[in-house]
């Protein structure tokens, strides 16, 4: 942004009058790469602010008026085209398929506000079903033929033609539809009349049942497709299966179009690094334009397939970073991180089918994952995972989640590069290889697990056997004294900085040689290993801190099982 602010000066005439030279599409990319107050200001630095408003995206126009705040908007609102606020409208009134009666008030408060052109036009190009439905959550119409007025107690509190008589379900209803009923029966007489005997004869719950049907195909419009539609970017494509002679040039979005993608979702390709890099790249402006328009058509679809109630601003950050992750994930999955076959692929296949293939990465974990709780350990039996430690526990839930997801310092986020997917891949590898070995070697299973009165992990089960291994020269699963533990520290601890105990060297060694000796594949010793290593610093935390004379109660210290 700092490039507007060298060229325009501070003097707020003479930056009106520099910006006014400016042909108009530089005007409108300078508004389109600016955002909230900041997009406002340059809006109505222009001596024509409807022009650039009415080329706006109307995805733009809304995220502008969430930024600054509708009563802040109201200039912007009051130049927005029919389409663009038919939008607003579409995205702001429903709750899943439900009018929102607070919305519905609140921004025909604001129509009102914007002033009678505003209210005109709405009601020349608003569908009148549409119409009907938002003033059925709030009148209810009579008529009272046959019936002295001055006698009758059914009278409403209001009527324009002393035909249809008025009543406000809410008082605070009546002066945000009072002035739209009277302009609209100033300007089109016969449209009031139909529209009054509708809310008599028409049952509610069909109007709102029609205005949702209604609703939904203006967004297919704009590129909203339904739930069922937008769950297909979810569809397992398994990225194993695709080669660049293969090409999928079905459901090609055309390269020439007139209309403007929001830049909204280019904000996000950083959540991509790789992705971002690759995009760079990619200098033909059919091609960039083409990338655009298939971008904003997916983050569409992943905002359908969310379970959001309401489309917040947040929440499509959200979607819109997961939308890049998966992306990034699945240019690196097909490209192997070659940059020049990676913008192949990315003109070789719609985004979509990357995104699917990013998206399928996640799901051969899944399928990994679920392959190891089937197996013999495991047995099936998704509560036996207890017995897993922290983290692997938490990613192995993940993974094994609908959707899979990623455990990142304590907290679930998506994957977002092949490095995560490496990651999971090889510690799923490492909990298939220790179970494994605990049931083929130690002869440990969750079911004698469960007889136990304490928590117990594989950890606890391997660590336990270590001790047993120096103690007694008998590798296996089974309680220590409590009094032989200061003989075990004795033997694997020497003592360093402030009687800190640091495991000797000697004792890694000897492990990681028994561990050799007892199992002898190498993919598995390699897991087995780097599962010592993970025991071993547990090991070295949780007891190289407890003074040699203090005794231990095991109800407070994990990573050995003493008997009590």
């Amino acid at each position: 942004m700092a490039d507007f602010y060298t060229f325009l000066p501070e003097d707020p005439l003479e930056a009106k009058r520099i910006f006014n030279t400016l042909p108009a599409e530089q005007q409108l990319d300078i508004v389109l790469k600016t955002r909230g107050k900041e997009r406002i200001h340059y809006l109505f630095l222009s001596e024509h602010p409807e022009e650039l408003v009415q080329r706006l995206p109307e995805l733009e126009v809304f995220l502008t008026v969430k930024e600054v705040g509708e009563r802040d908007s109201l200039d912007l609102i009051s130049l927005t085209t029919p389409e663009q606020y038919q939008y607003l409208l579409d995205l702001e009134f429903w709750k899943k398929d439900k009018l929102n009666p607070e919305k519905v008030l609140h921004w025909m408060e604001l129509l009102v506000e914007s002033g009678e052109e505003k209210i005109i036009q709405f009601i020349h190009t608003t569908d009148p079903e549409f119409t009907e439905l938002l003033l059925s959550k709030f009148l209810r119409v009579h008529t009272i033929e046959g019936e002295p007025i001055e006698t009758s107690d059914r009278i409403p509190s209001f009527t324009l033609d002393q035909y249809y008589f008025i009543h406000f379900k809410e008082k605070r209803a009546r002066p945000i539809f009072l002035p739209f009923l009277q302009i609209l029966y100033r300007i089109d007489e016969e449209g009031y009349r139909r529209l009054m005997e509708s809310l008599i004869v028409e049952l509610e719950s069909e109007m709102e049942e029609t205005g949702y049907r209604l609703r939904n195909a203006r967004m297919t419009d704009y590129g909203f497709p339904d739930f069922e539609e937008a769950l297909e970017i979810y569809r397992f494509v398994n990225p194993d299966s695709l080669t660049l002679e293969k090409r999928f040039p079905e459901g090609r979005i055309p390269l020439e179009t007139e209309k403007v993608s929001p830049p909204f979702y280019l904000t996000f390709q950083g959540e991509g690094s790789f992705l971002s890099a690759i995009l760079s790249k990619m200098d033909d402006p059919r091609e960039q334009n083409r990338i655009k328009i298939e971008l904003a058509a997916l983050c569409n679809k992943a905002m359908m397939a969310e379970p959001l109630d309401l489309l917040e601003i947040e929440e499509m950050k959200r979607v819109t970073q997961k939308v890049f992750h998966y992306l990034n994930l699945g240019l690196e999955y097909l490209s192997g991180e070659e940059a020049s076959k990676a913008v192949e692929v990315l003109r070789s296949f719609p985004l979509q089918r990357i995104f699917q293939c990013g998206v399928g990465t996640t799901l051969l974990l899944k399928r990994e994952a679920e392959s190891i709780l089937k197996g013999s350990w495991f047995s099936g039996d998704r509560g036996n995972l207890i017995f897993l430690d922290s983290p692997y526990l938490e990613r192995v839930e993940g993974v094994l989640r609908k959707r899979p997801i990623y455990y990142r310092d304590g907290i679930l986020e998506d994957f977002k590069d092949l490095k995560d997917f490496r990651e999971v891949k090889k510690l799923l590898e490492m909990v298939d290889g220790v179970t494994h070995f605990m049931g083929e070697k130690l002869h440990v299973y969750p079911p004698q697990l469960k007889e136990l009165d304490r928590e117990v992990t594989l950890s606890t089960i391997f660590l336990t056997a270590v001790a047993n291994q120096i103690l007694k020269k008998r590798f296996q699963f089974e309680p220590i004294e409590r009094d032989q533990m200061n003989d075990l520290f004795s033997r694997i601890f020497e003592r360093v900085g402030q009687g800190k105990g640091v495991l000797k060297m000697e004792i890694k060694n000897g492990v990681k040689d028994m561990l050799s000796s007892m199992e002898a594949d190498k993919n598995r010793q390699l897991y087995l290993l780097a599962f010592r290593d993970f025991c071993l610093d547990l090991l070295e935390e949780e007891f190289g801190r407890i003074p040699p004379e203090e005794e231990i109660d095991p109800r407070f210290v994990k990573g050995l099982f003493l008997r009590q």
